[in-house]
């Protein structure tokens, strides 16, 4: 599929959003990999309490992939393909390492996991659309699946304008 030279949308702008949020999410990581590394009374948790046992180890990882963050955020701004991917895997990854660091920080977790959440929603929901795919760019049998699936969008939209949900109003 190609993409559309005036593809900017909503979608599109989900995809912004993303690159932006990683880039955040990057730096989080890196004053929490610092702070890891520099402040040991700064967390709830003890050191021997600790998944990896070490609050050193775990500021060195978050250094690491704060800088793997960064750099996906830049390339996902910047259009390139392998970035969506990457994006993705990292998302994936910082929610089970922020599940790992939970007990240390239990909040700052639970935002972070949140931000994952949305970055992941934002490049793989709708991905053609933020690519300003068009059916004139579609094969036959692509079409006709995005227009299966975009006439789903509408009447789904349509009927949940016209009909109250289950169980009515009144009480």
């Amino acid at each position: 599929m190609s993409r559309n030279s005036g593809g900017f949308n909503a979608w599109s702008g989900w995809v912004a959003f993303a690159a932006f949020t990683l880039l955040v999410l990057g730096i989080l990581n890196l004053f929490q990999g610092l702070t890891a590394l520099f402040r040991n009374g700064y967390y709830v948790v003890a050191n021997d309490q600790l998944l990896l046992r070490s609050y050193t180890t775990w500021g060195v990882i978050l250094l690491c992939f704060a800088a793997l963050q960064l750099a996906t955020g830049m390339g996902l701004w910047a259009g390139a393909s392998w970035s969506r991917y990457v994006a993705i895997a990292l998302a994936m990854l910082n929610i089970i390492g922020e599940i790992a660091f939970i007990a240390a920080h239990p909040a700052w977790s639970i935002v972070v996991i949140a931000l994952d959440v949305v970055v992941l929603y934002a490049l793989t929901a709708k991905w053609e659309m933020a690519q300003g795919m068009n059916e004139e760019s579609m094969s036959q049998a692509e079409a006709a699946e995005w227009r299966a699936s975009q006439a789903a969008d509408r009447s789904q939209m349509g009927s949940t304008e016209r009909h109250p949900p289950a169980g009515g109003m009144g009480g």
